[in-house]
Parts: structure tokens; C-alpha cells; sequence
């Protein structure tokens, strides 16, 4: 099954200090793959030089596209990227974080796999952002088991290869107030079809800070569990 249209969808929240290096960074990446792309940068109303930052970008790289939106968090405007790659004829929608951490020469090895699987995940092996953040995924592996039934390895995980067949069928379905919907389209795809796990490595952020902090998980958890078990409902 090869890649026709690709769009790579980048949420992008107050990232001046690293959006210039991961920008140039993905795009020499996917331009030696000779793939057909868009790179969707989504401003999700930083309140930085972000924006400027991106406008400048758009300027050099013809295959950038720049959209600039309020504030909904990380999660809805990840929603909102795979809504616009599936209504402008994407046939695969790649997410990645703006931060530095997804490193792009882990996505050559994604590519082998789209003949046999519509969603290629990506699984953190090793990770250079510590030890509270590796210990939080652990319990948000377990968390989402225990909610769905659906064991999910990395269901945070922001490299993610999904085919449009798949996220389709739920993509337009995802709650408006759900805080942690990239948890919320693992438990989809891990219901609809088959993961394929692809390990890499996850670096540290280039600059700025996170726009989720490291026990959002644990505080928002009850609320979480809630809509997990809304969220079978919803792709039964």
C-alpha cells in the first residue's frame, strides 16, 4: 500500500526556541523519501514568536501549510489536523510533536510496513526526557487497559502512521472536552485494526517547556477513565 498523499500533521504551541530546527529537520527527512507531502504546522494559539516563526518557514519550504487557530490543547488540534488531512485527500495522516523530541530518522523504518498495517506506531524504547515522564506513560499504558480492555503499549505517543480508512471511521466522532484525545484515537485504532510497534528513541525537548505537564495524566485520571469507557461506546 504506497504512500500517494501524505500529510504530517504538527500541533505547535509557543515552540520559537525549537520550530526552525524540527521544521528543517522533517523536511529534509521526508524530501529524501520522495514522498508526496504537506507538512501542517497548527498554531494552537501560542502566544510566543511561534507564528512569526512559521510564517517565515512557510516562505522557504513550498510543501509547509500554516494554520493558525485559537487555543483547544494539544489533543483537539491533533483532531482538527487529521479532519483537514482526510477532507484534502490524504491517504496517510503521519503525527508528530514540534518540540524536538520525535526524531526523524526513525520514520524511514515506518514505511516497509504500510503494505501490511493501517496504523504504525511508534514505541518509545528509550527516552531522554526522564524518569517521571517514563514512569507516568507506564500508567497511562495500564490506565487505558483498565478503562477499554484495549492493552495499548504507548497509547501517548505522539509518532504515529495512521491510514485515512481507519481514522474515518471515528475521527469526526471524537468528544469536543476530551483533554487527552491522542489516548482516545490509540484506543480506536487499536480496536479497529492492528498496531504495528516500531521502536524509537525519544529525545528531550529542543527548547520551551510542555504544553501537558508530566501528572496531568495522574490529576485528570478519573475524568480520563470516564471518557475511555464513553469512548468504546462511541466506535462500537
Amino acid at each position: 500500500m504506497a504512500i500517494k498523499n501524505l500529510w504530517v500533521i504538527m500541533p505547535v504551541y509557543n515552540e520559537e526556541e525549537a520550530i526552525e530546527l524540527v521544521v528543517n529537520e522533517w523536511v529534509a527527512a521526508l524530501e529524501t523519501l520522495k514522498i508526496n507531502y504537506v507538512l501542517c504546522l497548527l498554531n494552537d494559539g501560542s502566544k510566543d514568536d511561534t507564528l512569526l516563526k512559521i510564517n517565515n518557514l512557510a516562505n522557504n519550504y513550498s510543501k509547509l501549510k500554516i494554520i493558525n487557530k485559537s487555543n483547544s490543547g494539544h489533543g483537539q488540534t491533533c483532531v482538527m489536523g487529521y479532519q483537514m488531512a482526510i477532507e484534502n485527500g490524504a491517504d496517510w495522516v503521519f503525527q508528530i510533536d514540534s518540540d524536538g523530541q520525535c526524531d526523524a530518522q526513525y520514520f524511514k523504518n515506518f514505511i516497509p510496513f504500510t503494505d501490511s498495517f493501517q496504523c504504525i506506531y511508534g514505541v518509545r524504547k528509550t527516552r531522554d526526557d526522564g524518569m517521571q515522564r517514563t514512569i507516568v506513560s507506564y500508567f497511562v499504558t495500564l490506565f487505558t487497559w483498565v478503562a477499554t480492555g484495549k492493552w495499548v503499549r504507548d497509547p501517548n505517543v505522539p509518532y504515529r502512521l495512521i491510514h485515512v480508512d481507519v481514522l474515518s471511521k471515528f475521527v469526526y466522532k471524537v468528544p469536543v472536552d476530551f483533554h487527552l484525545a491522542n489516548i482516545f484515537v490509540s484506543v480506536c485504532c487499536a480496536k479497529l485494526s492492528q498496531i504495528k510497534w516500531i521502536p524509537i528513541h525519544f529525545r528531550d525537548r529542543m527548547g520551551g517547556t510542555a504544553s501537558v505537564k508530566t501528572f496531568s495524566f495522574v490529576k485528570h485520571g478519573f475524568k480520563l477513565f470516564k471518557q475511555l469507557r464513553h469512548a468504546m461506546k462511541v466506535i462500537d
